[in-house]
């Protein structure tokens, strides 16, 4: 079973930047950190919500990226269909979404839950 690993950020969702990747990408990468966990973060949302989500990437460049910006965070990018991503994510009972990552922004949004 996938393990998750949680870092909390701070991050806070800006709504007007929500949506303009275009959805999810068919193939998108995760942070491998070894033993089937994979990277996650939580954010904020605008309503003072937390939401807490698996990292996602469209692609490798941008998990690299990320992994420059969280200190300490390091592993494998791995490719998964966003199916697969979604399966680990709903795994978890403690994850409510998918975040996609890029320019180190949260763009996009999948609930699970």
């Amino acid at each position: 079973m996938s393990q998750i690993n949680i870092s909390p950020s701070g991050i806070v969702i800006e709504e007007e930047e929500l949506g303009g990747f275009g959805g999810f990408p068919d193939k998108v990468y995760l942070i491998s950190v070894g033993g089937d966990k994979y990277a996650c973060n939580n954010a904020t949302a605008s309503d003072g919500q937390r939401l807490d989500g698996l990292a996602t990437f469209p692609d490798p460049d941008e998990a690299t990226t990320y992994m420059g910006l969280l200190a300490g965070l390091s592993g494998e990018i791995v490719s998964k269909s966003f199916e697969e991503a979604r399966e680990i994510a709903k795994s978890k009972p403690i994850l409510s979404c998918l975040f996609l990552f890029s320019g180190g922004h949260i763009v996009e949004i999948h609930f699970i839950r």
